[in-house]
């Protein structure tokens, strides 16, 4: 694929920085599931001969190949090795629903933590990939989910001793809704340091 030689360029031209971790967002959604299990294949090997196994995560993104759990649950498992960015508020909006109604959800889930390398930790809803007030008792239910999502994660990288990070990865407009009290910068600056503490902590126990 094409696609390939440009995801070579592009991680040519970031091993420059000495990177602590790559974000990808990668493949397409128009895909088949077979032609993006070859892709992610294919990326792995680009890695490996740049030196940055490990280092690249590929994102749960819409328009992207691993855009909804289930195109996951049948590529993750057919590429044992990819490392992956959770932004879960995408799947979120995609399914329509948090996802933990039932045990198709928890098997996802599960096939999905011991992959995650990277977060993208931002709270979504059923109809929008970023709520504007996390910590609006409106959100109550999906800063619940998130939250606990996101805990399983670092508390299942930390047991194998290696590195996790995340970024609040609150985005603007059209992102952030139009009006809303406060900037995207600030709802992600506050929940940055919010979160922070909440892994840290989670970590002490």
């Amino acid at each position: 694929m094409s696609t390939s030689i440009f995801t070579a360029q592009n991680l040519e031209r970031a091993k420059i920085l000495k990177p602590v971790k790559i974000n990808a967002q990668s493949g397409g959604d128009y895909w088949s599931l077979d032609e993006s299990v070859y892709f992610y294949q294919k990326t792995l090997g680009i890695d490996k001969e740049l030196g940055l196994t490990g280092l690249v995560s590929h994102e749960t993104h819409r328009n992207r190949s691993l855009f909804t759990p289930y195109a996951a649950q049948y590529i993750l498992p057919k590429v044992p090795e990819l490392r992956v960015t959770a932004d879960i508020s995408h799947w979120v909006v995609v399914c329509e629903r948090l996802l933990d109604l039932g045990e198709e959800d928890r098997e996802i889930l599960d096939l999905l933590i011991p992959r995650v390398t990277h977060i993208h930790a931002r709270i979504g809803t059923t109809q929008s990939s970023q709520c504007p007030e996390p910590e609006d008792p409106v959100f109550k239910e999906e800063r619940e989910f998130f939250e606990r999502l996101w805990l399983r994660i670092v508390k299942a990288r930390s047991k194998d001793s290696d590195l996790i990070t995340f970024v609040p990865e609150y985005g603007p407009y059209p992102y952030h809704p139009y009006g809303s009290v406060r900037t995207h910068g600030q709802v992600a600056d506050s929940e940055g340091a919010r979160l922070q503490k909440l892994f840290e902590d989670s970590l002490k126990e």
